[in-house]
């Protein structure tokens, strides 16, 4: 027979359905020896082990905030659009480097023209240069006949007709030069505001997150953070869906591994004491086709769990991980757990209730009924419950014994008994 122990007014219930008929005074407890199991239990939620996280794109430029995100528990296919996020800044620094572009461009093109222009009039003029360096060079074939003031004129025609040829022709490689020069620095301008697009176009593209791999996606939490201003004060973080705000560099989904799988409960400060690493856990899974499954205490936190940082409630709980021995394919992350957690067992052995315990002059004795009088007989206890404790010597079972202190006139007085003591 297995006896588990859950909580104490279902032990009135047993205790009044062992009363002896004969005399409802007195509660009796018949004695037998049965497994023994304390536990308690708790709450939790379905969880993997390992995550495989989908961060968000690093940004520079202020805030992100979610448009749309793949539903909690959904599976998805590698390439599928898991995830849309938007940022007014990137976007708008995006949209000032197409117009910045545009204007630059427009301004090369007229550059181009500009320099077209002037290098087309500087040509002219030095082909007007060169006309009149051609008829100057005729009018020297009179010098021989002309007087030597006029021969000292078309010389003086000729230096002149030559310097313009020259001044012009050193005017339009300048020209040139500092037009194709301007010309250089827009385009490297033009090329520089591309670049700088294009990676504002890249980080607008990233805000579409697309899965890597297959499988089941889940939501994740922002952390809580108190966030305070001359405008107010708040609190802000818990599970990430549409319309949340990115302020950390948070995961915005996971892929967990289904291959491993534990149970984050949350445990009051009383319960919390009790529990040590290694102690067998009975889960629970109704979600999933009531599934029963075993695991076992991982490990527990002291730090409060973070959903109790910023509760009013003056009642703590602590975090409790407890390991799944073996998953199910129908155990999936985000499921509620009801997870019993055997604190102390015992194979066939005697245990009465505490109450029924007393101590008298340092020695622990019970009440055995005996008739309709009581005899005092001295016990040995080992582990003791809230509720039941072992009985390690001094009672062999089939016994009834008092759960209340018997009126003196029913105790059959003398020397407490000690012959059914089991010495060690």
């Amino acid at each position: 027979m297995k006896v588990i122990l859950f909580v104490f007014p279902l032990f009135i219930l047993w205790f009044l359905s062992c009363t002896d008929k004969r005399d409802d005074s007195i509660i009796t407890f018949h004695l037998s020896k049965s497994d023994y199991i304390e536990s308690i239990n708790v709450q939790g939620t379905v969880q993997a082990v390992v995550n495989f996280p989908v961060m968000p794109p690093r940004s520079m430029y202020g805030q992100m905030t979610v448009v749309r995100l793949a539903q909690d528990g959904a599976f998805v296919k590698k390439g599928d659009t898991i995830c849309i996020l938007s940022s007014a800044a990137v976007e708008s620094m995006y949209e000032q480097m197409l117009t910045s572009i545009e204007t630059l461009e427009a301004e090369l093109k007229k550059t181009e023209a500009d320099n077209r222009l002037n290098l087309a009039l500087l040509e002219a003029q030095l082909a007007t240069s060169e006309a009149q360096l051609k008829l100057t060079s005729l009018d020297t074939l009179q010098m021989k006949f002309a007087t030597a003031v006029n021969r000292k004129l078309l010389e003086l025609e000729m230096k002149k007709a030559l310097i313009e040829k020259q001044k012009t022709e050193r005017k339009l490689v300048a020209t040139k030069n500092i037009g194709e020069s301007d010309i250089r620095q827009k385009n490297a301008r033009i090329m520089q505001e591309k670049m700088r697009a294009q990676s504002f176009a890249d980080q607008i593209n990233a805000m579409t997150i697309i899965a890597q791999r297959d499988g089941i996606i889940m939501r994740t939490e922002a952390p809580t953070v108190m966030i305070m201003s001359t405008m107010g004060s708040g609190t802000f973080g818990g599970q990430i869906k549409e319309g949340s705000v990115l302020f950390l560099n948070t995961p915005v989904l996971q892929f967990p591994d289904l291959s491993r799988m534990e149970v984050s409960a949350n445990v009051g400060e009383a319960d919390f004491k009790r529990i040590e690493k290694g102690q067998k856990v009975v889960i629970t899974v109704n979600a999933a086709n009531k599934l029963v499954t075993t695991g076992k205490v991982n490990r527990k936190s002291l730090a409060s769990s973070t959903s109790q940082r910023y509760s009013p409630s003056k009642v703590k709980s602590y975090e409790v991980k407890i390991d799944v021995d073996s998953c199910h394919s129908v155990m999936k992350p985000g499921l509620s757990a009801d997870c019993e957690i055997l604190l102390k067992e015992a194979s066939d052995t005697l245990f009465v209730p505490t109450m029924a315990i007393f101590e008298k002059d340092s020695i622990k004795l019970v009440y055995v009924k005996e008739k309709k009088k009581f005899i005092p007989v001295k016990v040995e206890t080992g582990s003791s419950g809230s509720s039941y404790t072992i009985i390690t010597g001094g009672l062999k079972g089939d016994e009834l014994i008092s759960l209340s202190e018997p009126p003196a006139s029913r105790i059959i007085s003398g020397k407490v008994s000690t012959d059914t003591i089991k010495k060690p």
